[in-house]
């Protein structure tokens, strides 16, 4: 499956979101959609996620919570839904104004379960 044509969906279905991005373990695109016309600030914001996951899954291991499957980091300008992956993958989809949280939610649970059944 054309993972553009997955986070694409993302982005219809999410009117609030201005980027969706599928990423490595190492914090490196493997591929991004964004409503800008330069996905630079995309891709800075997904390898910052890679740090905050990797702390998460140690403290969630640390504190027996179970596994980490997916967090939501909300600033006064962006909001940003991170979720976990196989293989040490994540999906960030990033917002730039309110909007329905559950809504963008069952969207990126959506697109995360289709991952990953892509990568199994």
């Amino acid at each position: 499956m054309p993972f553009n044509y997955m986070l694409t969906n993302l982005l219809v279905d999410v009117p609030e979101a201005v980027g969706a991005i599928f990423l490595d373990y190492e914090g490196e695109a493997v591929d991004w959609v964004t409503r800008h016309n330069d996905p630079f600030d995309l891709k800075v914001e997904g390898a910052y996620h890679s740090i905050f996951v990797r702390r998460l899954a140690a403290i969630s291991a640390d504190n027996d919570s179970g596994g980490l499957q997916h967090y939501v980091i909300k600033g006064d300008a962006l909001t940003a839904l991170t979720h976990t992956l196989p293989d040490g993958y994540y999906l960030v989809l990033v917002l730039d104004r309110p909007g329905h949280l559950g809504k963008a939610i069952f969207h990126l649970e959506h697109a995360a379960g289709i991952l990953t059944r892509e990568l199994a």
